[in-house]
């Protein structure tokens, strides 16, 4: 992009999503197959809407709101397989209790962005079985 007859930079951080495989192939042995991917489905579902709610809350200033979403989204993500982004989620509850409102606000939007790129890689996968 080019401002005042300079050019500027636009960063765009792209962090890889990786989903534990042995911990899918734990889920699908504990269960029916078609009760595994529906309880999988569910959990996707709920992280999509953990990751809205905490984005409202931090919108909102409702930090206790943010913790408690985080560490809700940081359980999902733990029994599916999803570990950095269960570990960046357990981060974000700490740092809503605290006061770097700077690591916050950095660690939310890291949250985010592995949560984006979780869903999009599980949706892109349902279309290619489908």
């Amino acid at each position: 992009m080019i401002q005042n007859g300079k050019t500027v930079a636009t960063l765009r951080p792209i962090e890889g999503v990786s989903i534990d495989p042995a911990c899918m192939a734990l889920l699908r042995q504990a269960g029916a197959a078609s009760q595994t991917d529906r309880m999988i489905g569910e959990a996707f579902e709920d992280l999509a809407l953990g990751l809205a709610r905490a984005a409202g809350a931090y919108r909102d200033g409702r930090f206790e709101d943010v913790s408690r979403e985080s560490v809700a989204i940081g359980k999902i993500a733990a029994r599916i397989g999803v570990d950095r982004m269960a570990r960046v989620a357990f981060t974000v509850a700490a740092l809503a209790k605290g006061r770097d409102p700077v690591a916050l606000s950095a660690n939310l939007a890291r949250l985010m962005r592995l949560g984006n790129n979780a869903l999009s890689t599980i949706w892109d996968l349902q279309d290619q079985i489908v």
